[in-house]
């Protein structure tokens, strides 16, 4: 496996074991990397939102993502875009579905379209999968359980996510998506069934595959 350059972002580490991976814009909250010449990768961990509510700040940075990624896709002629990692905000955020933001919707039939106009503008659209854990119907439902007293408080929430282009979704294998809370030799929740941050960690990892061309 292959640890890939993230100079200026030391917030995330990425392993592989693709040797065509070379590294685009980085900061200390994502890094972008172009991969086999066709697929954009954004790693992302966004400051939580639990122990600070800078929402305005957090938007910037977002912004900020946007713009690179897409810069990227017009320099790399390709929009096959991955972003991936801790978000440390909800799918239904403003900061996941505002159109000049993320931009992710659960519906591939609105995301196919690939833009939306607002105030005469258009906005390139993601698809993002992670909305089918919520809810009783999913064990876990969630990525992170937060027991607080807020008052908007919905105790489990879905951090971590991964959202593509649409035209990826053909390729997305949807039954690879899963949130783990096990592994051959390790349990990641305690006896409530939530992460384990004392042993593990406060979030429960995801997995994904697409398949290559």
């Amino acid at each position: 496996m292959i640890e890939y350059p993230t100079i200026g972002c030391n917030n995330i580490k990425i392993i592989g074991d693709k040797p065509l991976v070379t590294p685009g814009p980085q900061n200390d909250r994502y890094s972008i990397q172009i991969m086999q010449k066709q697929y954009i990768l954004c790693c992302v961990h966004l400051p939580s939102q639990i122990y600070t509510n800078n929402e305005g700040a957090r938007e910037i940075k977002i912004s900020t993502i946007v713009e690179d990624i897409e810069k990227m896709e017009l320099s790399n002629n390709t929009d096959k875009t991955i972003i991936v990692g801790d978000l440390n905000i909800n799918p239904f955020d403003h900061g996941c579905i505002d159109a000049n933001l993320f931009h992710s919707l659960p519906y591939f039939e609105i995301a196919r379209k690939t833009t939306r106009s607002v105030a005469s503008k258009k906005f390139k659209m993601f698809y993002n999968p992670m909305w089918r854990f919520f809810g009783d119907n999913n064990s876990p439902a969630g990525t992170h359980f937060y027991n607080g007293s807020r008052i908007d408080n919905i105790f489990w929430h879905i951090y971590d996510q991964v959202m593509v282009r649409p035209c990826l979704r053909n390729d997305f294998i949807d039954e690879s998506l899963r949130i783990i809370t096990k592994t051959s030799r390790f349990l990641l929740s305690d006896i409530a069934g939530h992460p384990d941050k004392q042993k593990a960690s406060d979030h429960f990892p995801i997995v994904f595959e697409i398949k290559e061309n």
